[in-house]
Formats: structure tokens, C-alpha cells, sequence
């Protein structure tokens, strides 16, 4: 059985989703489930976008795989100043959550 495009592409956004995920969480953020101002919801929409356009997958994959909680973001992820302003603006998980 043949693999179609539309798998395929469904497939690499859910592994890069699942990235964005582990990133946030290693980082020690936490999206609201309530409602936010407009603009923290752009910026959160766009980590998805930027997530999924970014070229460094592999090296993601590898820092996480390392990564100790509640370290900031790596130099090389385009969502780094995104995930710092939301740890910033209280967007954190609690410790040992």
C-alpha cells in the first residue's frame, strides 16, 4: 500500500506539532486554556506556522531528547523570543507539574 501526499503531509505536521509540544513543555510553558488578548493568540498561532516551516527538525529532535526541563528555548528555534515572552508574561507550568 502506497503512502498518499496528504498522509504524508499530515504525518510531518504531527511529528513537528508533537516537537512544538515537548519544546514548550521542556521550556516550562503552558498554553491557557481560558481566553487571551488577540495578540498572545496570534503569537501562539504563529509558533505552529514557525514550527512546521522550520528546517532544523533533526537538530530539535536531538536537543530535546537532551534537554533538562525548564531550560530557554535553543538559539536555533524561530519560536525562541515567542516561548521567552510567554514564560515572561506568566505562561508557565507549575514546578514538578
Amino acid at each position: 500500500m502506497t503512502t498518499s501526499l496528504f498522509e504524508t503531509t499530515i504525518g510531518a505536521f504531527e511529528e513537528r506539532m508533537a516537537l512544538r509540544r515537548k519544546m514548550l513543555n521542556v521550556t516550562g510553558v503552558t498554553l491557557p486554556k481560558r481566553r487571551i488578548p488577540k495578540d498572545v493568540e496570534d503569537k501562539i498561532r504563529d509558533t505552529i506556522i514557525n514550527c512546521y516551516e522550520c528546517k532544523s527538525g533533526d537538530t530539535c529532535a536531538s536537543w530535546l531528547a537532551t534537554a533538562e526541563d525548564g531550560v530557554p528555548p535553543p538559539a536555533f528555534c524561530p519560536n525562541r523570543n515567542t516561548i521567552l515572552r510567554l514564560k515572561a508574561d506568566g505562561y508557565t507550568k507549575e514546578p514538578g507539574a
